[in-house]
């Protein structure tokens, strides 16, 4: 990847000054954005990648002229300049709010950034570590959106990586099971697929929705979606993440429990997954 990012419709090499020093994004990281994966040009639900992007920006009160339309021609366009119209690769597209500092005087105009990255494929099942960091309330902040400033899942990738984890697992104030720092969580016992509902102040994910539709049409299956403790994780055989770039990713241990890393309810998701996408990628 020759290293091109898209700035307002405007390609640029990546190495240029994007933000000035006191901008908005840098000083508070203003903004919102979406990451989805491009499969040799074609997307996933993208019009759901799109349609979270414009409510980030309503919640943040931020002005766009972007469509759905546009914003598709704009990938293109990137993906061509970078010589990756044929191959996987993570897209972003990040809407960040103009104007000067301050919390009164805030500006409602705003720009994109759309920028590429490669596909890290990793199956590895994931080794999670549970962390105190919590997920932050939806009282506080909308969690159905997603915000640029991510201080509080680094601080979960940190405590997680110092106990030698792959990634976080968090939870509710009220120590209830939410997600973690990249990704929603589903685990399996028997026939039965539990997935933390969005009263758990968690992100739910367009992946997400796609699995839970595919174990309701499961007629062997059951998805029980709700609050959970950690007891009821640990009770399960399998777990298992999901996000737009991993999509669904084994989960081998939650600190010193252990799960199996081959369960059949699980491989046979990754099966009705990969039907999905080739029904609905475009």
């Amino acid at each position: 990847m020759s290293g091109y990012v898209n700035i307002n419709g405007t390609i640029v090499p990546n190495d240029e000054p994007l933000f000035p020093a006191n901008s908005r994004t840098i000083m508070y990281g203003d903004g919102c954005f979406e990451t989805l994966r491009s499969y040799n040009g074609k997307f996933l639900h993208f019009e759901d990648h799109f349609k979270r992007l414009r409510s980030g920006l309503s919640y943040l009160e931020m002005t766009s002229d972007l469509t759905e339309e546009r914003l598709s021609v704009e990938i293109q366009k990137l993906l061509k300049a970078n010589e990756c119209e044929n191959e996987d690769v993570v897209v972003r597209i990040q809407c960040v709010r103009e104007g000067e500092s301050g919390y009164l005087n805030i500006s409602d105009q705003s720009k994109f950034i759309i920028s590429l990255r490669s596909v890290k494929e990793n199956k590895r099942p994931l080794e999670l570590q549970l962390v105190d960091t919590k997920a932050i309330p939806s009282a506080a902040l909308n969690r159905t959106v997603k915000l640029s400033n991510s201080i509080n899942y680094i601080k979960s990738a940190q405590e997680a990586k110092r106990k030698g984890g792959d990634d976080a697992l968090m939870l509710t104030v009220n120590e209830r099971v939410s997600e973690t720092t990249i990704a929603n969580v589903f685990w399996v016992k028997g026939n039965h697929v539990f997935t933390p509902s969005v009263e758990c102040d968690l992100l739910p994910g367009v992946t997400r929705l796609i699995l839970m539709e595919l174990i309701k049409n499961d007629t062997e299956l059951s998805l029980l979606e709700g609050e959970f403790d950690l007891n009821d994780i640990y009770e399960a055989e399998a777990m298992f993440c999901t996000n737009s770039v991993m999509e669904i990713q084994p989960v081998a241990s939650l600190e010193e429990y252990s799960f199996q890393v081959n369960n059949e309810v699980v491989e046979k998701l990754s099966t009705q997954f990969e039907a999905y996408k080739k029904k609905y990628l475009k």
